[in-house]
Order: C-alpha cells, then structure tokens, then sequence
C-alpha cells in the first residue's frame, strides 16, 4: 500500500515538472521572436533612415589668383575647411592657387563663364563694368574699423540695390574690406605743408588725394616700393601696417604718418550662377549660412597682420606722426571734394552717386561715435 502510494507521489511530480518545462520552453521561443522581431524592425528603420539623408558628393573647384600663403588664402582654406565640415562631406572643394584656373585680369569674367565653379574675383580687372562698386571706394575714407565698414556696405546694398546688382552673373560668397593705408616715408610728413613736392607712391583714388596736397602721385608695383625708397627715387608710399613685416619697409623709411586711409568693402569671392542654381536647396543654405563666416577670418588676419607691421615699425625704429587735429580737418576737407566730384561723375552716369556718398558718410559719423 505504501509503495503504491509512493509510485503515484513519484509520478505526479514527474508530470509536474514536464508542464512546468514545456512552459518554460514555449516563453523562451516567444520572448527569442519578439527579440528577434523588434531587432529587424529597429534594424529596418535604421537603415531606411540613412538611405533618405544620404546626398551625392558635391565636387567643386575654387579657383584663385593668389598663392597658397597670401592672406586672402589662408581665409580660404578656414572657409572650404568648414564648408565641407557643415555639410558633412558632401560638399568638396579643390582648390587651385597661383592663377592655375583663373587669370588676374580676367578672374570675374572666366567665373561667370564656368572656368570655375568658385573663385576669387577682382572686378577691378573685369572687362564687365562695375562702375558703382569703383566709383565708391573712397566714399569709406577714415574709417579703419573692419566692422564698422562692413555694417555701412550691408545697408548700402539694402538701400542701393543696383550696388548687389552689378554681380547679377555670379553668386557673391565674400566680400572683401579694403585695406587701412599710412604714410611711409624716408623724411618726417608733420603737417599737411609738408606734402608739396614729395614723391609718393599710391594707388587709385588715392593718387588724387596725393595729387591734392601737392605732392606727386607715383604708381608702381608695392614690391619695387623698398628699392625706389632706398635709391631715393621716392620719397614715401602709401601702405598697410604689415608691410613692415612683410616688405621690410621700416628697413630703408623711419617714418609713418597714420591717415587711415580707407576705402570700401567689394565682392571678391563668387561662384558661377549655373552651378548655384543647380545646388539643391539645403547645401545652398549652407553656403549662405557661411558668407559672414568667410568675411570674419579675413578680417581676423587683416587686424593681426596690421598689429604685428605696427609693432615691427616699431622694433625697427620708425616713428609714428599723428596730423594735429586742425591738419587732419584739412586733410578731409580735401578728401570730401574729391569724392564728391566721384559721387558727381556716377549721378551724371544714371546712378544715385551723391546719395550714395551721403548714406555712406552719415553712417561712417553713425559708426564713430
């Protein structure tokens, strides 16, 4: 009786135990499906994710007149660095220096014809006539700050659309500031007297304002500058800060008197508007979201350059000459009926010169307070 009773104890437990197994195996399977259910779906999206941001790679040239080390350059590089960064790599740009692509007189007229897809362009050697932007380039005089001038232009061109609409043919990615000119000269220029006679090296507007205290406008090439100065064939020339360091100016003149002599903000760099237009929209943005950007760096090495020729004038022993505030009153007075006359030319051209110059002016007292 005992043992019966112990052979039906046994087999219960035994049918216990092979229910409780089949449940566990059944939970086993069902939880493996779901896992390997919910995986293929979550591998599934993932995938469908990466097919709808993925972009064909966008490859584009940049054409350049200058070489690889020139300052504008450098900018270059910073700005194709984060445009390919922006983009994640889909935009890629080739740069080519030294006139490779693009001529210097011809730069502005072979972009717009596709030489290149970007490039550096100088309106000033551009069979294409720019007459606002070259008639207004001595409308920004004194006033040195990159930023200020920078500000005067933007609302010029909201004000002055026809200022934009010169470059209808290219998409303009970077404007450029001109650069601050002082007086480097091998004899001390005090006063505004001290001009008359003096032979100067300068370049455009400038050579009328030279003209107009009296002295000799002389141009020529900025690297034939130092031997004309160490000759005495010059007496001085019109220049940046950084050509202390980089032409070695303050070796052969002890002099500079600080004019700030200024001039306006221009387009340099632009890309074909064949190849803009067939951009889709969301890299166009990104190219517009770096324009601003392009600009900064320029300026950011322009300032510095500027500061280290400043303190290099310095460690060569040149000495630096403020005009009394009556002299510099005088030096404007002359520098404002040149520009007015330049102002005059473009109203009897069909343009609005001399509200132009009246804008830019008012904005440049604006920025200087």
């Amino acid at each position: 009786m005992i043992n019966k009773k112990h052979f039906l104890y046994t087999a219960l437990l035994m049918i216990v135990a092979v229910v409780m197994l089949m449940s566990a195996c059944t939970s086993a399977t069902t939880q493996t499906s779901v896992t390997t259910s919910t995986q293929t779906t979550t591998q599934t999206q993932t995938t469908t994710k990466t097919t709808t941001t993925t972009q064909p790679i966008i490859q584009l040239t940049f054409g350049s007149t200058n070489p690889s080390t020139h300052t504008y350059s450098i900018a270059d590089m910073a700005w194709i660095a984060k445009m390919e960064a922006d983009s994640n790599g889909i935009v890629q740009i080739t740069p080519y220096w030294d006139g490779t692509l693009l001529s210097k007189k011809e730069s502005t007229d072979e972009l717009a014809k596709g030489v290149a897809d970007i490039g550096f362009c100088q309106p000033g050697y551009s069979t294409k006539p720019f007459p606002i932007h070259l008639g207004t380039l001595g409308f920004y005089y004194g006033i040195p700050d990159y930023e200020a001038r920078r500000a005067i232009y933007d609302q010029l061109t909201k004000d002055f659309p026809e200022v934009e609409a010169e470059f209808e043919n290219i998409k303009v990615l970077c404007t450029s500031v001109g650069a601050t000119y002082q007086l480097i000269t091998n004899k001390p220029i005090r006063t505004i007297d001290d001009f008359k006679g003096m032979r100067i090296k300068g370049t455009g507007v400038f050579l009328e304002v030279l003209q107009a205290l009296g002295a000799e406008g002389v141009s020529l090439p900025m690297t034939e500058v130092y031997t004309q100065l160490d000759k005495g064939l010059i007496d001085g020339a019109l220049a940046p800060y950084e050509t202390f360091v980089s032409l070695h100016f303050g070796e052969v003149a002890k002099y500079c008197t600080v004019l700030d002599m200024t001039s306006a903000v221009f387009p340099t760099r632009g890309m074909n508007m064949n190849v803009w237009n067939g951009l889709p929209a969301n890299i166009k943005q990104i190219f517009e979201n770096n324009i601003a950007y392009w600009g900064e760096q320029e300026d950011k090495l322009n300032i510095e350059a500027a500061q280290k020729g400043y303190d290099q004038g310095l460690a060569d022993g040149v000495q630096y000459i403020e005009l009394s505030a009556a002299d510099l009153a005088k030096y404007n007075q002359i520098v404002e009926s040149i520009m007015l006359v330049k102002a005059g030319n473009l109203d009897a051209a069909g343009f609005a010169g001399t509200a132009m110059y009246e804008e830019v002016r008012q904005l440049a007292e604006q920025y200087s307070k």
